[in-house]
């Protein structure tokens, strides 16, 4: 009976113990990096008005702003009310970002912007 009890525990905590195996990441492929400096050919940093907190606010725009088809990278900062965006211009348009910020609130406002253009061939 001991010896069943003993085998019985054995394969029990033998069974649990087992490691998974751990998940890795490829790097990404050459030409899913081109596409990736491709897909981001401007940049926009907007002023935007009405924020008050840093979580309820900022965070919801900046999760709004980077779940946006066209918009690569997208970072709103609360305390200088600073929002940068990289975008596909062939995809959307900074007025299509814009609306964007305003869809996420009534209270939300974008009080200046400015525009930056990549040029892919000739870096400055």
């Amino acid at each position: 009976m001991k010896r069943t009890l003993l085998i019985l525990l054995t394969l029990v905590l033998g069974s649990s113990c087992q490691s998974k195996k751990p998940e890795t990441k490829t790097p990404p492929t050459q030409q899913e990096e081109v596409n990736t400096m491709v897909s981001s050919n401007a940049s926009v940093s907007m002023t935007i008005e009405g924020m008050v907190c840093a979580i309820g606010c900022a965070a919801v725009i900046e999760k709004k702003l980077n779940s946006t088809p066209g918009i690569a990278k997208a970072s709103v900062d609360f305390p200088s009310k600073k929002a940068l965006i990289e975008f596909d211009d062939t995809q959307i348009s900074p007025n299509g970002i814009i609306d964007v910020v305003k869809e996420v609130g009534d209270a939300y406002s974008v009080s200046s912007f400015s525009l930056e253009y990549k040029d892919l061939f000739f870096p400055r």
